[in-house]
């Protein structure tokens, strides 16, 4: 039965599969411009959903009957774990592949997000280096790590669960194929985010005027920059119906985004939860304990 699989178009179609499935996902991306708050809202939604998953439940995110306070609960301690795993690993990156690595995840997004914002001038890296390369390979294995972790944190509702390195290891040790698959998720999730981020810019660029963006050559990559003096005396001089239309065109490409973002956050931590439940999560014992006897097996 493909929505037992582990991999992205099995979560995905489960994702999709039901009626209006579209509908959590707009309230989710309005909810993720939210600091704080709206991000543990993400969060919580999606992890409950993971849960169930790894629960051996096969169904569509919940659009009714949903525990608020447990979703909550859910995502602050999801939360705690993605930002001190990230600290950790920013610093870890930052050593091993430079300063400019470092933060490298941003806490509204449950993966890692390969590309680095840097200031008002640079939006984003179109040829990566070899170095670039390596480090971005790292983040999304790194990435798919912390969604474990924080899938971990939530199955024993706790901050320590999460970071239970050694069990984690366990996991991957027993079934490295399951673990590759859902870095496989976690990496479709980056591109799509990637690419979008590329295309919209690229859009907004070209409907502004020339002059307003330009690439150009820095430290062996090619970035894509705004020039914010000449952007101002545009806005300036625009009307305002389009300075309006440029507002509301700018918001409908972050909405879409944002909705990009929640979607494959979904699918990348339903995944996770078909990869726990190759281990049989109701035979688990204490945080401590080691897997049960006979695990991974497929489902």
């Amino acid at each position: 039965m493909q929505s037992r699989r582990l991999g992205f178009v099995a979560s995905w179609n489960m994702l999709t599969g039901e009626r209006g499935w579209y509908k959590p996902i707009v309230v989710l991306a309005l909810l993720s411009w939210v600091p704080f708050l709206g991000t543990i809202a993400l969060l919580g939604y999606a992890y409950e959903w993971a849960r169930l998953a790894a629960w051996g439940v096969d169904c569509a995110p919940r659009r009714s009957g949903i525990d608020y306070g447990k979703l909550l609960k859910t995502g602050g301690w999801a939360f705690l774990i993605l930002v001190t795993m990230v600290i950790v690993a920013s610093v870890i990156t930052s050593i091993l592949f430079g300063v400019d690595w470092d933060l490298f995840m941003p806490l509204d997004f449950g993966f890692v997000a390969p590309w680095n914002i840097s200031g008002w001038g640079i939006l984003f890296r179109i040829v990566f280096t070899p170095r670039v390369l390596v480090g971005m390979v790292c983040q999304v294995f790194i990435g798919a790590f912390i969604i474990a972790a924080m899938l971990r944190g939530t199955i024993y509702d706790g901050f320590a669960a999460g970071w239970r390195l050694d069990r984690l290891a366990q996991m991957v040790v027993c079934d490295p194929g399951g673990f590759m698959r859902l870095v496989g998720v976690s990496a479709i999730g980056c591109a799509a985010g990637l690419m979008y981020s590329w295309a919209s810019a690229a859009v907004m660029g070209a409907i502004a005027s020339v002059g307003i963006s330009y690439f150009e050559f820095y430290d062996g990559a090619l970035y894509f920059v705004f020039n914010s003096e000449h952007l101002l005396r545009h806005l300036f001089t625009l009307s305002p119906t389009n300075a309006l239309g440029g507002f509301l065109l700018s918001t409908a490409f972050s909405f879409i985004g944002s909705a990009v973002s929640v979607a494959m956050q979904l699918v990348a931590t339903h995944a996770a939860g078909m990869w726990f439940r190759r281990f049989d999560v109701g035979r688990w014992g204490l945080s401590s304990d080691p897997l049960p006897d006979g695990v991974p097996h497929e489902v």
